[in-house]
């Protein structure tokens, strides 16, 4: 079976990367997991649920960024379907 992924050493030329996608983000609800990677200070502070339209669109342009300037540097770039990262999940053990 051919390998999928080879990761020889840190210093060979980058051939091909996946970047993700913002699209339907969402910050997680607040438990002590995850409160303090919060900033005291930031608009985020107590929101939980989709992310705000505009800092998905401003994470994916970032992200788009990226994407060209790997590809001019010759890198094969592969880009996931989006997920609907909001919805309930569950097993035959917990929901």
């Amino acid at each position: 079976m051919a390998k999928i992924v080879s990761s020889w050493n840190d210093w060979d030329p980058l051939k091909r990367v996946i970047v993700g996608r913002c699209d339907n983000s969402v910050i997680p609800p607040e438990e002590p997991a995850t409160s303090e990677k919060v900033p005291v200070d930031s608009e985020m502070r107590g929101m939980w649920g989709l992310r705000p339209l505009e800092t998905v669109e401003r994470g994916n342009e970032c992200l788009e960024n990226l994407v060209k300037i790997l590809e001019d540097r010759g890198v094969v770039v592969d880009r996931p379907t989006p997920l609907q990262w909001n919805q309930a999940i569950g097993t035959p053990d917990f929901r």
